[in-house]
């Protein structure tokens, strides 16, 4: 269970952030939010948004995150905000140390994850990707 308050920190990967895409770039949206859904991927984008440096930390509090991506004010075990933040841990968005560390890049989505959605989402991922090989 994640702490009514804890410390955020940008979680520094330099090979997803070189390669991967910014949390509010578009191919989270399209890509990512089919998978981590739209809670997930909201928090996502609010905490990196919180973190724009490599540095950065923050203190949160957890009613207030909640209450603001529209997710109640309970904290408890089985509360919404408790389930997205551990869907981002599970997903390898975040790690949790004692602290919560969230990525400002996400990985281009395995293929083992893309081939379980529809051919649409797959062909929206190849062209943002073939869009960052053309850079």
């Amino acid at each position: 269970m994640f702490p009514p308050s804890m410390v955020v920190r940008r979680l520094v990967d330099p090979v997803v952030d070189r390669v991967g895409f910014g949390v509010m770039e578009a191919y989270v949206e399209l890509v990512w939010l089919p998978v981590i859904g739209p809670s997930a991927t909201w928090m996502l984008r609010r905490l990196g948004a919180w973190l724009p440096e490599w540095e950065s930390v923050i203190e949160i509090d957890l009613v207030e995150l909640a209450q603001m991506l529209g997710l109640g004010s309970s904290v408890n075990t089985g509360s919404s905000v408790q389930r997205t933040l551990r869907r981002l841990v599970r997903f390898g968005l975040a790690h949790w140390r004692g602290d919560l560390r969230v990525r400002a890049a996400v990985p281009p989505l395995p293929c083992r994850q893309l081939s379980r959605l529809p051919q649409w989402v797959q062909d929206a991922h190849a062209a943002l990707l073939a869009g960052r090989d053309a850079d």
